[in-house]
């Protein structure tokens, strides 16, 4: 099987600025691959972020082809190229991560917005907890187990940064009460969403039972958004290892709706500590 590509912000964000200038520039995809001397399937394959390694001489080509005459600019559009080729820390964890895909967007993201259903978002769980869930889902080999737990933990690096992405999570109460590992697992694990509520570190809202029925019982998702304009939001639904990646307009619109819709019934920071304090204080009963 072909190794599955998975585009980082930069190759996205790349592969835009190259569309664009194809656009300003008054042509299409089977005239730029003419004049190329390239299969049209290798400039939908640039533009739709589905490359691996873009080669310099084609970069610059392009650029001559599009009218582009600002060195600086090109010489940016060659840099981006070869950071796009730069490996994260997942790529240490690519045996249990896969491709890496979602953590390497995760990693460069402004914004976050977690809805957690049945379980707590990954970047907010504890060791206990994460090692408790991967337990439950039948990872039985303890290396694996502590593998699969270094790889999220290294995920919350991206909360201590100098500037750190927005992060807002809204989690489920069926998540907060399902019991994931021992009762002290999961005190543990209401505490530290309490912890880093308090710090702000991330906005937790707590959506509880009497809400009832809402827009996102049938799973949940992550909203991504980036720091360039030209890179479009992204949702991702864990429904696989590697989940799916929508990235439509009209996709994108309708999960941020559901996600509004959420904050809206979801309590507020404040009132969302107290409800996981009671919920700690029962598991002490």
């Amino acid at each position: 099987m072909p190794e599955r590509q998975t585009p980082t912000v930069r190759h996205r964000r790349l592969s835009a600025e190259l569309r664009q200038l194809r656009e300003a520039a008054g042509l299409d995809t089977l005239e730029t691959a003419q004049r190329m001397g390239w299969d049209r399937s290798k400039v939908n394959r640039i533009e739709r972020s589905q490359w691996k390694r873009l080669k310099e001489d084609d970069i610059r080509g392009l650029c001559t082809l599009y009218g582009v005459t600002d060195e600086g600019r090109v010489n940016a559009l060659v840099s981006m190229a070869k950071q796009a080729k730069e490996t994260g820390w997942w790529v240490r964890y690519s045996d249990v991560l896969g491709p890496g895909s979602f953590v390497s967007l995760e990693a460069q993201a402004s914004t976050l917005r977690f809805y957690g259903g049945m379980l707590i978002p990954g970047l907010l769980q504890t060791p206990s907890y994460c090692k408790a869930l991967i337990r439950g889902v039948g990872v039985v080999n303890e290396e694996e187990i502590k593998r699969r737990v270094e790889a999220r933990m290294a995920r919350k690096e991206i909360l201590e940064r100098t500037n750190p992405p927005s992060v807002q999570a809204i989690v489920d109460e069926a998540a907060l009460r399902k019991l994931v590992g021992s009762t002290l697992t999961m005190r543990e694990q209401l505490l530290h969403l309490m912890l880093v509520n308090e710090q702000q570190l991330v906005d937790v809202r707590v959506l509880p039972d009497a809400v009832g029925a809402h827009p996102a019982m049938v799973g949940h998702f992550t909203i991504l958004d980036f720091p360039h304009d030209d890179q479009s939001t992204v949702v991702f639904l864990d429904i696989s290892r590697e989940g799916l990646f929508m990235e439509e307009p009209e996709d994108i619109r309708g999960y941020t709706m559901n996600f509004d819709s959420l904050t809206e019934m979801a309590l507020s920071p404040e009132a969302s500590n107290d409800h996981l304090a009671h919920l700690v204080d029962e598991l002490a009963e």
